[in-house]
């Protein structure tokens, strides 16, 4: 059978899908985590930082793919949303570890340090996934 230009497709692991929670208020999910972790208020000024630079360096990740000359290919685009789909992934996995964990704990932070660290490290990553995604 002739090669079609598709069969990078083919064999590919299923890309995550953000559950129904990260679904809204707004059409991204990336947003969407940034909104649920800052409007918990049961994270402090150091997450909501991260947070923010986590959100700007999704922005700005999505406008360089918006104007890249010559426009992205399919490929390219396919290849940037799985890594930034897994790394919305862990960053969720580890929001609602904390969160989880923060509630489980009467609210007390003392008692849920290594998950809110978990978080942070999480959150640093992410941003990074999309600052490398501009670069490769």
């Amino acid at each position: 059978m002739a090669d079609d230009g598709w069969d990078w497709l083919r064999d590919q692991p299923p890309v995550w899908e953000a559950p129904e929670g990260l679904r809204t208020p707004t059409a991204s999910a990336s947003l969407n985590l940034g909104v649920q972790v800052i409007g918990s208020n049961i994270v402090g000024n150091d997450v909501v930082e991260i947070v923010a630079e986590y959100l700007a360096a999704d922005a700005r990740l999505e406008l360089w793919m918006g104007r890249h000359e010559p426009p992205l290919t399919l490929r390219q685009q396919f290849e940037i949303s799985r890594g930034t789909s897994e790394a919305l992934r862990l960053a969720h996995q580890a929001w609602l570890e904390f969160e989880g964990a923060h509630h489980a704990a009467g609210g007390k932070l003392a008692q849920v340090r290594e998950e809110y660290e978990k978080l942070k490290a999480a959150l640093r990553e992410a941003t990074d996934t999309f600052v490398r995604a501009r670069s490769e």
